[in-house]
């Protein structure tokens, strides 16, 4: 996306562009796999309503994540949930003196008894219980939580309910959902007023309920409250393309995410009149859907953030348009994410920058002063002038289509055809590259590996027509895509044909060894943790324990998506047919929680393997 002018230096508390250009450098391999693949640092940060005090998630000596409260007023920080025995995962700020969080990774002898959400004054005191809550088992080679970006001004529900300290949630029983607020106080819910099956809905500025959607056989049903009354406004198919999902409600205006009759989905305006969509879409960005989160206040409208290849934001507010660009200034090359108290008294600015060689950096900007406080890093450990650049771009299928695949080359000083690896999806109609610094990508980078994540048809957030071409083409058309990464990565110089393995984990480790059975001339080597052993009805499922190739499977003995005796089934079975396939499982514990010593084991074993079967010479 873009070329990084500047690293960042830290001195007496402000984040000051260092000018250090990052050029061609030899792989990294003296790095740590540690360093990539540790537990975080710093990996959130949200400022209070009313600008004072910001909300940050930090690692304890102890290991876990804990969630302070700092003031810059007057430089102090209080813990409020730091716990023996379990991690704080999602928080928001529920007033200016109370904040909602959950906790995950929750284990005995501790101050937590079981998973859930939870309330706190900014002081630490008056902890409530809300909700137990059931919390996926995480994989063991899952890194930390992935969403980092302050949640000040976002919501799924439009404007921030301002009538009291009260959660959104939903209450599911008897197959049935009911939109509840909980009181974070006392814990005592209430039902909130909306068309039944309501699963989704928005908030206006006074707190009111006034768009629903609702699923009813089968179909997407919005009402809007008009004069009093629940008036249906749009009720389609829910695989319908040409649905659409409210954004906001403000203005009497309400926002939708639409395709509106294009092949990309954009930002659009409902006209409420006529029950249609206006002609023209508010914000549209070509080659990617439009959809995202609106920023708000407490009363307006500031704004949309999406994403194309990294994140991108729209001030409709003429005063954050301002900041934004004084802020891009200071930090010039970074995708910086800024954010306000949604009724602040301050100067303070939150900033969430990062960029494809540095992870999330976390600092306080002063509108009045011109000054930063320095917060945090989620990766302190690794320089960003050793890291390697990431670039979008789109290949030609076999068919014609064009696919986008992030791309990843390590600095050498000589260029040359490298040894490749390409990393599958996790989930096959999600998206898995983004702009952004990924441990997995710069630890392979760093290790001389040229990196592939191509988006094979199928995946979301590139146009219909692009999700559409993937229907029944798993194993198929969609392996296709990812053998022809390799070939057009080959054409285009950076690639060393005789070098290449395919890796993924979940859908990914189905692809990665399906492509070891498909296309085992591009291929030379495979990896699998926690991967599906089959996918949909594909019949050449059952051949995938004829596969030669060297492979590597990894599986966890509680992992809940793909079970332990599915993988062990699978590599015996493979085993027997292939000498070259290798095994390793792995066991949860308190201390993997804390240390993250399985993943950094698993990749220290993917390394070796690696260097074995297209090491880089």
């Amino acid at each position: 996306m873009k070329e990084i002018l500047c690293s960042l230096a830290l001195a007496c508390g402000t984040l000051l562009p260092a000018g250090a250009v990052a050029g061609d450098a030899p792989a990294s391999a003296s790095i740590p796999v540690a360093s990539f693949f540790q537990k975080s640092a710093t990996t959130g940060a949200q400022l209070s309503p009313n600008g004072k005090f910001v909300a940050v998630r930090l690692l304890a000596e102890s290991g876990r994540t804990f969630l302070a409260v700092y003031d810059p007023a007057g430089r102090e920080s209080t813990a409020v949930a730091n716990f023996r025995n379990a991690d704080v995962d999602m928080f928001y700020w529920l007033s200016d003196n109370r904040l909602a969080f959950t906790v995950i990774n929750v284990d005995h002898g501790g101050d937590v008894g079981k998973p859930g959400l939870f309330a706190v004054d900014r002081n630490g005191q008056n902890r409530t219980v809300l909700s137990e809550t059931l919390v996926r088992k995480r994989s063991f080679a899952e890194g930390d939580t992935g969403d980092n970006r302050p949640h000040a001004q976002f919501t799924v529900h439009g404007f921030p309910f301002k009538k009291g300290e009260y959660v959104q949630a939903v209450e599911i029983a008897d197959g049935r959902q009911t939109q509840m607020r909980v009181d974070a106080r006392t814990g005592s819910r209430q039902p909130v007023k909306a068309p039944y099956g309501t699963y989704r809905s928005l908030v206006d500025v006074d707190g009111t309920t006034r768009v629903a959607t609702a699923l009813r056989n089968g179909r997407n049903v919005t009402f809007f409250l008009d004069k009093g009354d629940w008036r249906q406004i749009d009720s389609r198919d829910e695989r319908d393309a040409s649905s659409f999902e409210p954004l906001l409600y403000v203005d009497d205006t309400l926002y939708v995410s639409a395709r509106n009759g294009t092949d990309e989905a954009g930002i659009y305006r409902f006209d409420l009149a006529r029950n249609a969509l206006e002609a023209k879409p508010v914000i549209n960005a070509p080659g990617f859907d439009t959809g995202g989160d609106a920023i708000v206040n407490d009363t307006r409208l500031l704004g949309f953030r999406f994403t194309t290849d990294a994140d991108v934001t729209v001030w409709h507010d003429e005063r954050m348009k301002a900041v934004q660009q004084e802020v891009d200034a200071l930090l010039p090359g970074m995708v910086n994410n800024i954010s306000r108290g949604r009724a602040s008294e301050t100067p303070w600015v939150l900033v969430d920058s990062y960029a494809d060689i540095q992870d999330h950096t976390y600092l306080l900007h002063n509108t009045d002063t011109g000054k930063q406080l320095f917060l945090g890093g989620t990766t302190p450990g690794i320089d960003p002038a050793r890291m390697a650049p990431m670039t979008l771009e789109r290949y030609p299928a076999r068919d014609g289509r064009r696919i986008p695949v992030f791309v990843t080359l390590p600095k050498v000083a000589v260029p040359k055809r490298l040894p490749t690896v390409v990393l599958v999806g996790a989930q096959p109609h999600k998206r898995s590259g983004h702009w952004l610094w990924n441990a997995e990508v710069q630890f392979l980078a760093s290790r001389g590996y040229a990196v592939l994540q191509p988006e094979p048809r199928g995946v979301q957030g590139f146009g219909r027509a692009h999700a559409e071409a993937g229907i029944g083409q798993s194993g198929r058309a969609v392996q296709d895509d990812i053998a022809d990464a390799v070939k057009w990565a080959v054409a285009a110089g950076h690639a060393d044909p005789a070098r290449v393995c395919v890796a993924g984990t979940g859908y990914g480790g189905y692809a990665a060894m399906m492509a070891l059975l498909r296309d085992a001339d591009t291929f030379q080597c495979g990896i699998s943790w926690s991967g599906m052993t089959t996918y949909g009805k594909n019949p050449d499922d059952a051949r995938l324990k004829d596969i030669k190739r060297p492979a590597l499977l990894a599986y966890g003995t509680d992992d809940e998506a793909v079970p332990y005796k599915d993988g062990l089934r699978f590599y015996q079975a493979l085993k027997a047919g292939n000498a070259q396939a290798e095994w390793l499982e792995y066991t949860s514990s308190v201390d993997d929680w804390k240390t993250r010593k399985n993943r950094i084991d698993l990749w220290t074993r993917i390394e070796d393997f690696l260097a074995r079967q297209i090491g880089n010479k």
